[in-house]
C-alpha cells in the first residue's frame, strides 16, 4: 500500500507539473457578460462607435476601476468609458484643451497606478507629439509631453508601464529607416522628456503597429509581414526578431505576470494567446489558444488595433482585443478544462489510496 501511495503521489506531481506548462493549460473563453452576452461589443452595438474609417484605434483596460477606455473620433473627439463587465457606456473622460496633430488623440493606456495616458498621432517632424495624462476618471487632462519625437510619424502604437516617477511611455508609427520608437521618461510622474533608442538590426517599422513592455527591461514591437515580433532593451541595443503564426498579427499586448503574449490578426479579427516565456517558440509550440467572437468582418486597411490584459478586483485574468472597424472582444484567460479534470481525477485517486492504507 505504501508503494501504491508513493506511485499516486508521483503521478499527481507529474500532472501538476504538466498542468503548469502554460502552453497547454490556458485558453481564451468569452467574457459572456460583455457585449450583450457573447463577449463581443460589435460596431454600433449598445451605442458603441460604428467604427467606420478606423475612427477607433486605441483602447485599454483599467483594472483599478474595471473600466475600458476607448479613443473615439466618430463625430468629434471623445474618450468613452465602458463598464469592464458589460461594455455598456458609463461616461467619458474630460477632453478639455486637447488639440494638435493629425488626430488629436489616437492611442491610450493606463499606468500601474491607474493614471491614464493618451497620445495624438503626429505625421510630421514639424508637428509635435503630444501625450496627455488624467490622474483619474474625474480629472481634467494635463499635458505630460508636448514636443518633437524626432520621428516622421508617431502615435500609431503606444504603451505605458510603471507608476509615478518610474513611469515609462513608448510610442511608434511609420516605417522610416532609422526610426524605431520614442521613449518618454519622467522624474515626477507628471512631465516627460523624450529620447530615441536605437534597435540595432530591427526591420524598418518594427514597432509601428504594436508595441508593449515585457516587464523585464525590454520593448516588444510588431507590424504586419514576415518580420514578426521584435524585442530590444528599453534603452536600445541589438534587436531580435521572432516569427509568429500569421503575418497578419500586428497589434500586441504582453502580460509580464504570467508572461503571456496576445495578438489580433487584422485580416480576420482572430485573437491568439501565446506563451511568452520563450519568444523563439511562438510559431512552433508557443501558441496556447486562438479565438474569434466576431460574426462579421469589416476590412481594416490601416492595420491598426489594440489589446490589453488586466486583473479585475473580482479575480482572474482578462484580455480585451480590438481590430479597428470590428468592435471589441473580451475574454477570460482560464485554465484548460482538460487539465483541471486530470488533476481532479488524480486527487480523487490519491484520497482513495489514503483510505485503503
Amino acid at each position: 500500500m505504501v508503494l501504491r501511495k508513493s506511485y499516486l503521489m508521483v503521478l499527481c506531481a507529474l500532472m501538476l507539473f504538466s498542468a503548469s506548462e502554460r502552453a497547454q493549460a490556458l485558453i481564451l473563453t468569452p467574457l459572456n457578460s460583455f457585449g450583450g452576452g457573447d463577449g463581443w461589443l460589435a460596431p454600433g452595438e449598445s451605442g458603441f462607435n460604428p467604427q467606420t474609417n478606423a475612427t477607433v484605434r486605441g483602447i485599454t483596460y483599467n483594472e483599478v476601476t474595471n473600466r475600458v477606455y476607448v479613443v473615439d473620433r466618430d463625430g468629434g473627439l471623445f474618450v468613452d468609458v465602458l463598464d469592464g463587465d458589460t461594455g455598456l457606456p458609463v461616461g467619458s473622460l474630460d477632453v478639455t484643451g486637447i488639440t494638435g496633430g493629425t488626430f488629436a488623440l489616437s492611442q491610450i493606456d493606463v499606468a500601474d497606478d491607474g493614471a491614464i495616458y493618451a497620445s495624438n498621432l503626429s505625421t510630421s517632424t514639424t508637428s509635435n507629439f503630444k501625450v496627455y495624462r488624467w490622474a483619474n476618471e474625474a480629472a481634467v487632462p494635463t499635458v505630460a509631453f508636448d514636443g518633437p519625437a524626432n520621428r516622421v510619424r508617431t502615435g500609431d502604437s503606444m504603451a505605458v508601464i510603471g507608476s509615478g516617477a518610474n513611469t515609462q511611455i513608448v510610442a511608434a508609427g511609420g516605417s522610416t529607416a532609422g526610426e524605431d520608437y520614442v521613449l518618454l521618461s519622467t522624474a515626477d510622474g507628471l512631465s516627460y522628456t523624450a529620447s530615441n533608442p536605437v534597435a540595432a538590426g530591427a526591420a524598418n517599422g518594427a514597432f509601428r503597429l504594436g508595441i508593449d513592455f515585457d516587464g523585464a527591461g525590454n520593448v516588444l514591437g510588431s507590424q504586419t509581414g514576415a518580420s514578426g515580433l521584435t524585442q530590444v532593451a528599453t534603452s536600445g541595443g541589438p534587436a531580435t526578431a521572432f516569427a509568429r503564426t500569421s503575418a497578419g498579427e500586428a497589434p500586441i499586448a504582453f502580460d509580464p505576470v504570467d508572461q503571456l503574449l496576445a495578438t489580433v490578426d487584422i485580416n480576420s479579427s482572430l485573437v491568439r494567446l501565446y506563451d511568452g516565456s520563450d519568444l523563439s517558440l511562438l510559431s512552433t509550440t508557443g501558441l496556447m489558444d486562438d479565438a474569434n467572437l466576431t460574426t462579421a468582418f469589416v476590412s481594416n486597411g490601416n492595420g491598426v488595433g489594440d489589446l490589453k490584459f488586466g486583473r479585475p478586483a473580482s479575480g482572474g485574468l482578462r484580455l480585451y482585443a480590438m481590430n479597428a472597424n470590428n468592435g471589441i472582444q473580451a475574454f477570460q484567460v482560464v485554465p484548460e478544462p482538460a487539465s483541471l479534470g486530470l488533476l481532479g481525477l488524480c486527487m480523487i485517486g490519491l484520497m482513495a489510496g489514503r483510505r485503503r492504507i
